[in-house]
């Protein structure tokens, strides 16, 4: 069973396990408790780069394994589609809307996601959102929306700073994916690399695609050649 998906929504390989570090962890908690339904309405914030993207696909990802119906709506890039579109979301155990802050000043589409958050009440659909901005700071015209957004339960994902947050992730990912790192590469990566999330994941995706899987120990040559390819993608 795949994601149900729109056909502008990006793909990303994503699972909770990717989240592995120190300053998930509550994070993480929030989202079992979303899963174990003690959670209805979920709003994660964070700057943007930060993974919020990656953290709701994995989400949904782990509702799909569970055998139940998810969908992510990348609000930033729908906001010229036709509201109705959203009406079909209520038949969804999940629904994710990310980008939020996309709707500000759009006044037909923060109705609709009011009314979309009255009818989960009933249907029992389960709501995640996010946004660079917490519910509090989002500047909506709509005040009975904000006011449901202020009653969901809210969250801040780290920024990437911690070093150790950086370990976790790039160990979980490429032990998930079966990806073979050198040391120096690993260390270079995690001393010099890009800190947001995003471009951490980024970085590391074309890490493998230059290097092809390869196991031999690279030359000199070949390791300052990844060197630059990580100090294109640093912060």
């Amino acid at each position: 069973m795949r994601q149900l998906r729109l056909d502008i929504e990006p793909y990303l390989d994503a699972q909770i396990s990717d989240f592995a570090g120190p300053s998930w962890g509550s994070v993480i908690d929030s989202v079992r408790q979303l899963h174990t339904g003690l959670i209805q309405q979920l709003f994660i914030y964070g700057q943007a780069g930060a993974g919020k993207s990656h953290l709701l696909s994995a989400i949904g990802e782990s509702y799909l394994e569970l055998g139940k119906r998810a969908i992510t709506v990348p609000l930033l890039a729908l906001l010229d589609a036709p509201v109705e579109a959203i009406q079909a979301l209520e038949h969804y155990d999940l629904v994710a809307l990310d980008d939020l802050e996309a709707i500000s000043g759009v006044m037909a589409w923060q109705k609709a996601i009011f009314h979309l958050i009255n009818r989960s009440y009933e249907t029992q659909t389960q709501l995640v959102f996010s946004s660079r901005f917490a519910p509090m700071e989002l500047r909506l015209q709509l005040p009975d929306l904000q006011s449901r957004l202020n009653q969901s339960v809210s969250i801040q994902v780290p920024d990437g700073t911690a070093y150790e947050d950086r370990q976790a992730l790039l160990m979980a990912v490429t032990q998930r994916r079966g990806w073979q790192f050198q040391e120096p590469i690993i260390e270079y990566l995690l001393q010099h690399g890009p800190k947001q999330t995003n471009s951490l994941l980024t970085t590391m995706d074309r890490i493998e695609q230059v290097l092809h899987g390869e196991k031999i120990k690279l030359s000199n040559l070949r390791l300052k050649q990844i060197f630059a390819l990580i100090d294109q993608y640093s912060d």
